[in-house]
């Protein structure tokens, strides 16, 4: 198969290659709890803002979302049936079903995305006189086969090199019986008496550099990192526990990796025990317990912080049983990875 840079491209009307409508918005109050998803102007999980129990007239399967509003021009392929939030464009190719071809052409409107912005939304209209670079056959007209061949290749290399990874963290990992957390004993600590607490620096858009350096903010997604910068500053760390005091109030990430930190995160350390990724995994959890009790107005500031009372699983000696809560979490991740690889297996089936 030829090569990306080997085929002919043309630019080609969106409007003349597909169907294009509008969603419709379910605003909070109206929204019931159900297993739909309803598609927003979002960037991560697809473009599922939410997963609702009502019904209308955007509802579609096999159709790409084109982001109006917010993340402009982000497009997403979905395959199931959605509801559609008016803030995107729900775009039905004409003459293509294939799931590969789908995804190839979601990626090339994402490529246009560089061209809009808040201030230049991009409504039915515009979307339809939108072109679009596309892989040509000999006529020059868009070449679906080229599409869904390239993208099922990409996505068998992908879900190999996925399959690998998962293997490579299961050999590292064992299983142990440990007690069950309700058979385990367990005590109220405040948290300043099992974490030093470090400060993140502001960095404003203006100031900010390219580079591969992650930049954590008070998010509730993606792990935390809202971008990739070139700066250093006095919040670089690694291996280290971020909470949203702002944003997001009392989200917490791990971070393995090296990066900074915005002035709306704070970064925890462990003060009696190393730094362990499963130690501070099994700490995420039970920070994120206490996000019922915050929201922007009651900020998870760093007093307030340091005084929140924690529930912990202890040993005999009434201390923080730091090798059970390890183990613990390398028995989910085990179980996590497990179902993944299962996942996996059912998609190279089909791949």
């Amino acid at each position: 198969m030829k090569k990306l840079n080997e085929k002919e491209w043309k630019d080609v009307e969106l409007g003349q290659i597909a169907n294009i409508s509008s969603g419709r918005d379910i605003y909070a109050q109206e929204r019931i709890s159900g297993d739909t998803p309803y598609i927003t102007s979002g960037t991560a999980n697809n473009g599922i803002g939410y997963f609702v129990g009502n019904d209308n007239d955007s509802k579609a399967k096999n159709a790409i979302s084109v982001n109006r509003n917010g993340a402009v021009g982000e497009a997403f392929y979905h395959p199931y049936n959605a509801l559609y939030g008016n803030d995107c464009r729900r775009v039905n190719m004409k003459d293509v079903d294939g799931a590969d071809t789908q995804l190839f052409i979601a990626e090339c409107i994402s490529e246009q995305k560089k061209a809009f912005s808040y201030s230049r939304k991009l409504g039915t209209a515009r979307l339809k006189r939108l072109r679009i670079m596309l892989p040509v056959d000999d006529d020059g007209k868009p070449d679906y086969d080229y599409m869904a061949q390239y993208a099922s290749e990409m996505r068998r290399g992908m879900l190999m090199r996925y399959r690998n990874y998962v293997a490579g963290q299961l050999s590292q990992l064992e299983y142990k019986d440990i007690p069950a957390l309700d058979e385990k004993e367990w005590k109220e600590f405040a948290l300043e008496e099992l974490f030093s607490v470090g400060a993140g620096k502001r960095l404003t858009n203006a100031d900010k550099t390219d580079g591969d350096r992650p930049f954590i903010g008070a998010t509730d997604n993606s792990n935390g990192i809202t971008g990739f910068v070139g700066n250093n500053n006095a919040s670089c760390d690694r291996n280290v526990l971020g909470v949203n005091y702002n944003g997001a109030p009392c989200i917490a990430f791990y971070h393995p990796y090296e990066c900074i930190f915005t002035d709306d995160v704070k970064r925890l350390h462990l003060l009696h025990h190393e730094d362990n990724e499963y130690v501070l995994l099994f700490f995420k959890a039970i920070v994120m317990q206490q996000r019922t009790k915050y929201s922007y107005g009651y900020k998870f500031k760093e007093k307030r912080m340091l005084r929140q009372k924690m529930m912990i699983p202890v040993d005999d000696n009434g201390e923080p049983d730091y090798a059970y809560m390890e183990q613990y979490a390398k028995n989910m991740m085990l179980r996590k990875y497990e179902q993944y690889l299962a996942f996996l297996s059912g998609k190279e089936e089909k791949a």
